[in-house]
C-alpha cells in the first residue's frame, strides 16, 4: 500500500483522492443541501435515518446504532483500488501527515464534517 500512497502522491502534487463520506442520522431531519441525489437520502433504510452530513479526511467511525462496520471512515481512492484513510496513515505515519502530529498521535487525529439539517441540533444552541 505504501507505494501506491506515495505513487498517488506524487501523480496528484501531493493530494490524496477521498471518496464521498456520507452518515445518516436517526435523530435529524436532513435539509436536502448537500450534493447528494434526493434519492439516496435513506439510503441505508428508514429506520437508519436520512444522510445529513459529509465527513471529510475521517480516520474514526461512527458511533450509530446499527451502523456499518467502516461507517464514518474516509476512504483513498487510487484507480481501482480503494483502503481507508486510517490503512494509509497507519502504513505511511509520518510521510503522509507529517512528524509532528505522528510523533504525537501515532494516527490521524481529527476530520471535518458538513451538517444538514433541516432544524437546529438537538442541545447545540
Amino acid at each position: 500500500m505504501r507505494s501506491l500512497v506515495e505513487g498517488h502522491l506524487e501523480d496528484t502534487g501531493g493530494l490524496l483522492r477521498l471518496s464521498p463520506n456520507w452518515v445518516p442520522r436517526s435523530f435529524l431531519q436532513p435539509g436536502l443541501r448537500i450534493k447528494l441525489h434526493p434519492d439516496d437520502t435513506y439510503a441505508y433504510g428508514l429506520s437508519r435515518g436520512g444522510i445529513d452530513e459529509r465527513w471529510f479526511a475521517s480516520t474514526t467511525e461512527c458511533a450509530n446504532e446499527g451502523r456499518v462496520h467502516d461507517e464514518g471512515l474516509s476512504y483513498v481512492v487510487v484507480g481501482r483500488e480503494r483502503f481507508t484513510l486510517r490503512e494509509a496513515v497507519a502504513e505511511c505515519g509520518a510521510e503522509l501527515i507529517g512528524s509532528s502530529i505522528w510523533d504525537k498521535y501515532s494516527k490521524w487525529p481529527v476530520y471535518s464534517k458538513f451538517f444538514d439539517n433541516m432544524g437546529p441540533i438537538p442541545h447545540h444552541m
